[in-house]
């Protein structure tokens, strides 16, 4: 007889077929107390759960109910959670239940575990198909102020010639994409290129010149910028591209810090399997301005 099958038998509407990124998607929707609350409990339980698996490892004879122990933490987490979540978080064995908790404090934007202060941080995020592409970021920038702003002079010789001048910049240096990628502004051909490409009216020839513009305007730029830096706080909102997603995945590689920034309705699930491991911080919604906090 194993542990699932002890639980099983104490417990009433016991449901196991939710899966842990379902149950994930349940978590992010809590508030960061809540989340503290079941992290607590989970802590709580981490003990009771390992001494019960070496009791089966070793064919011991478990002291289980302990009052009802089980039973009270479904109590608890029904609070919360549909009653499959509550049964995952219950089912779930000591490494799981470990798993679940070095999430929540990932989750937690006053944890910093694991966090350094950045030294420059790239605003990665949707841009062609967001709502809005500007408004955030200039928040962002007025946030941390003018000091911290990489513009001008010293963003032209970074996206053009890859020099980094660090003279007289605040920590963090903030790396805005929008900034460089004038050619959306001020190349009357390249706007026009790019109304066709959004309604998929490209002419062949037309194509090709689209593309060594964004390679030469776009892609290149972003790239010197996002090599300098050390963080990339990226806002998941359900409208990134490939361009986003590329940055991401360089982000990993580097070994940069990567702020996963979830927000308008997007779930755990929406986020690739790829990205996940490489994740520093995830944020939901506001709780991205108490993460920043640390580092102004």
């Amino acid at each position: 007889m194993n542990l699932k099958k002890i639980i099983k038998e104490e417990l009433e509407n016991y449901d196991d077929t939710v899966t842990q990124v379902e149950f994930q998607d349940e978590l992010i929707q809590l508030s960061s107390q809540e989340r503290d609350m079941v992290r607590g409990m989970l802590e709580d339980s981490l003990g009771e759960k390992r001494e019960l698996e070496e009791a089966f490892d070793y064919k011991g004879i478990p002291e289980l109910k302990a009052d009802g122990f089980f039973g009270k933490m479904m109590k608890y987490f029904k609070r919360l959670f549909t009653d499959k979540a509550s049964t995952f978080l219950i089912n779930a064995s000591a490494a799981e239940t470990k798993d679940t908790i070095e999430l929540i404090k990932v989750m937690d934007p006053n944890d910093m575990t694991g966090v350094f202060n950045p030294r420059a941080m790239y605003l990665g995020g949707a841009i062609d198909f967001a709502t809005d592409a500007v408004g955030w970021r200039t928040q962002m920038e007025e946030y941390f102020g003018e000091n911290n702003v990489v513009k001008e002079e010293r963003l032209a010789r970074l996206v053009l010639t890859g020099e980094w001048d660090t003279k007289g910049i605040s920590e963090p240096a903030i790396l805005n994409p929008l900034r460089a990628e004038t050619v959306r502004e001020e190349d009357v051909e390249f706007n026009d290129l790019f109304g066709k490409w959004k309604s998929d009216s490209l002419k062949d020839d037309e194509m090709q010149t689209f593309r060594e513009k964004i390679r030469q305007n776009i892609i290149l730029q972003d790239l010197r910028m996002l090599d300098i830096c050390d963080t990339n706080l990226l806002r998941y909102d359900g409208k990134a591209g490939a361009g986003t997603l590329g940055e991401a995945q360089l982000s990993a590689l580097k070994n940069q810090q990567i702020f996963l920034w979830v927000t308008d309705g997007m779930k755990i699930s929406n986020v690739s399997p790829w990205l996940l491991p490489a994740v520093t911080k995830i944020c939901i919604d506001d709780e991205i301005w108490e993460l920043i906090k640390h580092f102004k």
